[in-house]
């Protein structure tokens, strides 16, 4: 390999961390600005990025399930109105699901020193008891926890990387439910906050 196709393909390595560097610098500096407080502010937010913002939302709404920073449902809400019911619900399953397959790797590689990394002290210990109970029947209880809109289906997904659940295992039933419980999630949360915007 020539001295110039090395340099480009290090380049073409880097660029990926590059990339993911500084789209995690966007999200510490909305943070920090208070985009994330409403979905009305993280709407016009995203819509800053013009062509770009479907992109912009699904990587939001991966790193949401790794890193968990905004209150429950506002993503969501926000991509509906946004890009309307239907694809915003395709984009927001997309992201998600992304996001739980890399949240189960890291946890499956990295161990509990990764979950202790993302979670508050006070989600550390519902991972912990979570692990103690459900480790066993770990199929059973994702399938059930995502049958249930508002159970704590990112933390089980979590547990389940320090299963002896596949992967493939792992993605088949996250893929075949996680669109029904964003689904209903979703759609009670938009009624919620269309009722709240009336009330005002």
């Amino acid at each position: 390999m020539s001295k110039k196709a090395s340099v480009l393909q290090k380049c073409l390595q880097i660029m990926p961390i590059i990339g993911l560097l500084f789209f995690f610098v966007l999200i510490l500096y909305a943070y920090h600005h208070g985009i994330f407080r409403s979905s009305t502010s993280l709407q016009a937010f995203i819509q800053e990025f013009g062509k770009y913002a479907v992109i912009v939302f699904v990587l939001l709404q991966v790193v949401q399930v790794i890193i968990p920073i905004l209150p429950g449902g506002i993503s969501s809400v926000a991509g509906m109105l946004m890009f309307g019911n239907g694809f915003g619900l395709l984009y927001s399953c997309i992201g998600l699901v992304i996001g739980e397959a890399i949240g189960f790797l890291l946890v499956r590689y990295y161990g509990v020193a990764f979950v202790q990394l993302i979670l508050s002290p006070k989600k550390y210990q519902k991972f912990d008891e979570l692990l103690t109970r459900k480790t066993k029947d770990i199929k059973k209880v994702l399938v059930v926890t995502l049958l249930l809109p508002f159970a704590p289906d990112d933390l089980i997904c979590l547990v389940a990387g320090l299963t002896k659940l596949s992967f493939r295992e792992f993605m088949q039933i996250v893929i075949f439910l996680k669109p029904w419980s964003v689904g209903v999630y979703s759609m009670i949360m938009l009624f919620l906050f269309h009722q709240a915007q009336g009330h005002l």
